[in-house]
């Protein structure tokens, strides 16, 4: 239930309450799952949207006993589940199949504190790291690069204030920075910065994640460790 109220952003969670009545969606409850695993208990997401209710999810969790590699993770690993349904429906512009958002913060995103926090995120996650080829025979294969391969992330600024077609500007360069991503050699994650109107920083983040959670630019900024779960790489 605790992690319940953490996802949902609820005060109090009862053994007959309904996920979804409480503002779940598809992306929390894998937030869900991701959390649950943190504390050593497997959710399959078809499991949660079969049994919503507390009482009826809590006999149907499947308690951890595999520990995944905790080291770096490289070479050729096969194919996820996901990379598996995005190939199969053979999509015209497969590059193009990514997660883009806009984020503004008051108190502005200090450069080298995201570069150290998209460093540590790409470095922990394995995943963040893979490509994905297409062979001759046009079959798909998928390679973990290693940490020292090449670009984990890319980080670009954008500076448009004072200039003619600002707005249009800076929806160009989003769409710019999401068209630009290769799955066949990387990297899968791309920022880009912009001061806005107001003098502050705004964020791009795009790339083949849709949840920053875990990220921290001020902890990062002050040589904090960032806090992150044991690996669980599909391999």
């Amino acid at each position: 239930m605790t992690v319940w109220q953490q996802v949902l952003g609820v005060p109090e969670v009862s053994i007959h309450d309904h996920f979804f009545d409480l503002g779940g969606d598809s992306i929390k409850a894998i937030q869900v799952a991701s959390r649950l695993l943190q504390v050593g208990y497997k959710l399959e997401m078809k499991t949660l949207f079969r049994y919503p209710v507390v009482a009826q999810l809590g006999t149907h969790l499947t308690a951890v006993t595999r520990t995944a590699e905790q080291g770096e993770v490289h070479g050729a690993v096969p194919l996820t589940p996901i990379q598996r349904w995005l190939v199969e429906r053979d999509p015209v512009d497969l590059h193009h199949f990514n997660q883009a958002v806009m984020l503004y913060r008051e108190e502005r995103f200090d450069r080298v504190a995201l570069s150290v926090a998209m460093q540590h995120l790409a470095t922990h996650h394995d995943a963040l790291r893979m490509t994905l080829t297409q062979a001759e025979d046009g079959s798909y294969f998928a390679w973990n690069r290693k940490v020292a391969d090449g670009e984990l992330y890319r980080l670009d600024v954008f500076d448009f204030r004072g200039e003619p077609g600002w707005s249009e500007k800076v929806e160009a360069a989003a769409a710019e920075l999401q068209g630009s991503i290769s799955l066949a050699t990387g990297p899968l994650m791309r920022l880009g910065l912009k001061p806005s109107r107001r003098s502050r920083l705004d964020v791009f983040d795009l790339g083949w994640t849709f949840s920053i959670s875990g990220v921290s630019p001020d902890g990062a900024k002050r040589s904090k460790p960032l806090p992150l779960s044991c690996k669980a790489a599909f391999r």
